[in-house]
């Protein structure tokens, strides 16, 4: 049977509607279907672009104008589109229509690629879950705060999505929802037209259904893009033991070392490498700097329309205010560490660690504990997910690599030789 246009991946489909195999309208029209039977269940979109017949059309008719032509990416809530509301999951944003493209946006549009929506999002990219549900079991969160976006891939609604991450909302999803997902280096992507959270850390990532298509956006949305040094024969991959590692539930555990294991089969050399004990504070500097920026960001909202807020998000601005007194001291650690980090990177290719602490967890009222992402977010490294293993409950399980700051394309390149090695 023909494969369903829907369930390409983003590479196959450019490549598809390069070679006139496939029209963009074909495309398109198979993920709305999707969309239309299996989002009233998943609710990983807010609304669809009005125009999609026009955009389409006008893709199908035009030369191709960069590597997405007519593939439909999804869009979180959280970042502007011009021709769509953009609500960043508040009603404090009800019916706010921006007034350009966020520059992630732009560079799609210019790579031919075609908005198809906007996903759902947690309030402001905050803990206080949006509607979505995964897609493998009604009944667990999809993860947060990019949880519309890590749904409708894995759902097969979208070939591609954009997320942001500002502590774990890219990596822990694509985990939770058994897809691919990167989340860039501090400053390698342009956060222009991103509503903030944190903007010392914010991010924007994306998740797709192969390694090959998190390459592909890589090469539209990296700031000064570089080629990446090539991989030196034999890969050189460290398991990273670090202070939080009690968190990992035994098969996320199992998972990492399964991975190791089929690694070094396949040539690569695995290494160990520990983060010292200096590290193990990183979480609490990572909540002192976010609650700090986000008292900040918010405080118009809460001075305007403060019962649009919720309960959640305005005892977060309260904290930060409170650790106004430390930030400086916080962001001082944040460097140091971020410091102490690079000589441990320096003779290796790349990290494996757990991408989330196990399975999703049963449940809508939280979208899950982010401890294997917050510290990596903090060190301003990339980082990827690459679905791997099934859990007890046969849910997903990703595990993570993690580049050196900076070195993005090299994280891309070495997460697609590691998937194509594991799926020897």
């Amino acid at each position: 049977m023909e494969q369903p246009a829907n369930e390409l991946t983003a590479a196959a489909a450019a490549a598809a509607i390069a070679a006139h195999r496939l029209t963009a309208r074909t495309l398109v029209e198979s993920c709305v279907a999707r969309i239309n039977a299996r989002d009233p269940s998943v609710k990983a979109f807010v609304r669809l672009a009005a125009d999609l017949r026009a955009q389409t059309a006008r893709a199908d008719a035009e030369p191709a104008r960069g590597a997405l032509h007519g593939v439909p990416i999804a869009v979180k809530d959280l970042i502007d589109t011009a021709d769509m509301d953009t609500e960043y999951g508040s009603p404090a944003r009800r019916n706010h229509r921006p007034l350009k493209d966020a520059a992630c946006v732009a560079k799609l549009r210019a790579a031919g690629a075609i908005v198809i929506g906007k996903t759902a999002t947690t309030e402001f990219a905050h803990v206080t879950p949006a509607a979505t549900c995964n897609p493998h079991d009604l009944g667990r969160t999809p993860g947060g705060s990019s949880s519309g976006s890590a749904a409708a891939v894995a759902d097969f609604m979208v070939p591609a999505a954009l997320g942001t991450q500002t502590g774990g909302s890219v990596i822990r999803p694509a985990s939770f929802c058994g897809v691919y997902g990167f989340k860039s280096s501090v400053g390698r992507t342009d956060a222009a037209g991103v509503h903030e959270l944190g903007r010392s850390l914010d991010t924007v990532g994306w998740f797709a259904r192969s390694a090959a298509d998190l390459s592909l956006l890589g090469r539209v949305l990296l700031e000064a893009p570089r080629t990446p040094t090539p991989l030196a024969g034999r890969p050189r991959i460290a398991i990273c033991r670090t202070p939080f590692d009690s968190a990992a539930a035994p098969e996320m555990r199992a998972a990492v070392e399964d991975a190791a294991m089929r690694l070094r089969e396949a040539g690569a050399e695995v290494l160990e490498r520990a983060l010292p004990p200096s590290f193990g504070d990183l979480q609490q500097v990572h909540r002192r700097i976010i609650s700090t920026e986000a008292a900040r960001a918010f405080a118009g909202y809460e001075a305007a329309t403060p019962d649009l807020l919720s309960a959640a998000l305005r005892a977060y601005m309260a904290e930060g205010r409170a650790n106004e007194a430390v930030y400086a001291q916080a962001q001082a650690k944040a460097a140091a560490r971020r410091a102490d980090l690079a000589p441990l990177m320096r003779d290796i290719d790349g990290f494996l660690v757990p991408a989330a602490t196990g399975e999703a967890p049963e449940g809508l009222a939280s979208t899950g504990d982010a401890t294997f992402s917050l510290f990596w977010s903090l060190l301003a490294v990339p980082c990827a997910t690459v679905p791997f293993a099934k859990g007890p409950s046969g849910m997903p399980l990703g595990i993570q690599f993690v580049g050196r700051r900076d070195r993005d394309e090299e994280l891309l390149a070495l997460t697609e030789w590691a998937d194509a090695a594991l799926r020897r």
